[in-house]
């Protein structure tokens, strides 16, 4: 059982590793990138593209304010976790964010073309499959695991536990317009038909420690929207379970209801003819709209229960989770994973979750080099993540274009970097990634649970690397532009 926690751990860790950002923020000053129009619908590139379909552009990501250094702590040569008695309560609590949260997305295009409508209008359209994972964990949660039952009578108030799980495909028109020189304005309507909709909310949770147990009271409801979708507990049985109907899936047409949405964008460019001709300033709201759900697709449930557990006591190298473990698992099953189906809503909808971006731009070198700064920012269930993007582009030929940036502010601080080949006829690619960890840690625990590579036993390494960040991704693409009379 040890190990299994070690590899659930291992994988918490390691997931984000294989996802990265929605859209490579060091495209957003590539002029002839085509897939910055995501973040703007005013950027318009120099000519027509079609994107492959399949490896045009496949995107997810995993942004979080719990990165590895809070819970894996180098010492000694060993990497000791958050529970472990040499790590103080104080050490963890100044390392652990003050509002955890972890983000999910992921999306890849269907459909994606653009198009120049005349000298100064650009369209675009593009059908695409999008999926997200939001998760609010108070802080409190993870301070009571660490403090354990050390403290007789320690009251922990643990409220608002949320987790939203939401599938989509949407189909999104745009068009882009200078309306006098160097003043740039789009717009992007989308349509939206959501497939699936999950929401657990627990409103209160009150944990209490003790020299011998401990107790959890929580109450809090759920929320699905799909079609064929139909989640119970079956009699005797104190755990529910899930069936699902592909019949009724397909004469529903997949549909848990319809949304909509709109992105705004400008951009205004400086055209002086001096050494900083080119000076950029721009700025969008995108996903900023509503999704409004079929009750009929719906079930609503409710959930309350209490639950006594010994807890984690005495914790060290060799502490025995399995029975503390399974203790807790028996208990749990039959007091808090129970569910009383409830009435669903008449009316449910759920907002968008608009994003906001801003960004200058101050070209040098006869515009073979620029330096940009770029806000990026989205809205939440519950909070608002925000983030610094400092980028330094070359742009030696029209086809060719290399930045690296470094973004920071509410998130760990992190390098990026891109290549893009954007000929005016013909294929273009991109690949990239917007955050890259700079700093890896010897990692015993991993021993035993993976081989050690041929290559690094040979020059004399003991044990597997663990990133210092856990966000990390690589963006990769390929698109058809066939050229324009009127690219600039």
């Amino acid at each position: 059982m040890k190990r299994n926690i070690i590899i659930i751990l291992t994988a918490m860790l390691l997931l984000p590793l294989t996802a990265g950002a929605q859209t490579l923020k060091g495209s957003y000053f590539l002029d002839n990138s085509v897939n910055r129009n995501k973040m703007n619908p005013a950027f318009a590139p120099r000519s027509g593209y079609f994107q492959i379909p399949g490896v045009g552009n496949i995107s997810a990501g995993v942004m979080s304010n719990l990165d590895i250094p809070t819970f894996l702590y180098p010492s000694n040569g060993e990497m000791l976790t958050f529970l472990h008695p040499s790590i103080s309560v104080e050490q963890f609590d100044k390392a652990l964010a003050k509002h955890p949260h972890l983000d999910v997305e992921a999306q890849t295009n269907l459909v994606n073309f653009g198009f120049f409508g005349g000298p100064k209008s650009y369209w675009t359209f593009d059908v695409s499959v999008n999926a997200g994972l939001d998760v609010d964990l108070p802080r409190d949660l993870f301070m009571f695991v660490k403090q354990g039952t050390g403290t007789e009578g320690q009251s922990f108030n643990i409220a608002n536990v949320n987790a939203y799980a939401t599938a989509s495909v949407s189909a999104a028109l745009g068009y882009s317009r200078e309306i006098i020189e160097g003043l740039r304005v789009g717009g992007k309507v989308r349509f939206i038909a959501p497939v699936a909709y999950a929401a657990v909310n627990l409103e209160n949770v009150r944990l209490t420690t003790g020299k011998d147990k401990w107790t959890a009271e929580t109450e809090g409801y759920a929320y699905t929207a799909m079609q064929g979708l139909d989640v119970y507990t079956p009699e005797g049985e104190m755990i529910p379970t899930a069936e699902f109907d592909l019949e009724r899936f397909i004469q529903n047409k997949a549909l848990a209801g319809f949304g909509y949405s709109m992105d705004l964008g400008v951009e205004w460019k400086l055209s002086v003819g001096s050494l900083f001709d080119g000076l950029s300033v721009s700025a969008a709201v995108t996903d900023l709209g509503m999704i409004h759900y079929d009750t009929k697709a719906m079930a609503a449930y409710s959930t309350a229960g209490t639950v006594e557990w010994a807890g984690f006591q005495n914790v060290n190298a060799d502490y025995d989770f399995e029975a503390s473990l399974d203790e807790f698992v028996e208990n749990a099953k039959a007091e808090l994973m129970n569910l009383n189906e409830e009435d669903a809503p008449s009316k449910f909808a759920r907002s968008t979750m608009p994003r906001v971006y801003a960004g200058v731009e101050v070209p040098f070198l006869w515009r073979k080099m620029s330096a940009g700064l770029l806000y990026s920012g989205r809205f939440s269930h519950s909070y608002y993540r925000q983030e610094l993007t400092a980028s330094l582009n070359a742009k030696p030929m029209k086809w060719l274009a290399l930045g690296v940036n470094y973004s920071f502010l509410n998130t760990a601080s992190t390098l990026g970097w891109i290549l893009e080949l954007t000929p005016k006829s013909g294929i273009n690619l991109f690949i990239g990634g917007d955050y890259i960890p700079a700093e890896w840690v010897s990692a015993p625990i991993l021993d035993g649970l993976m081989e050690m590579p041929e290559a690094l036993a040979a020059k004399g390494h003991e044990h597997l690397y663990l990133p210092m960040s856990w966000r990390l991704n690589l963006n990769f693409g390929l698109s058809l532009a066939f050229g324009s009379k009127h690219g600039r």
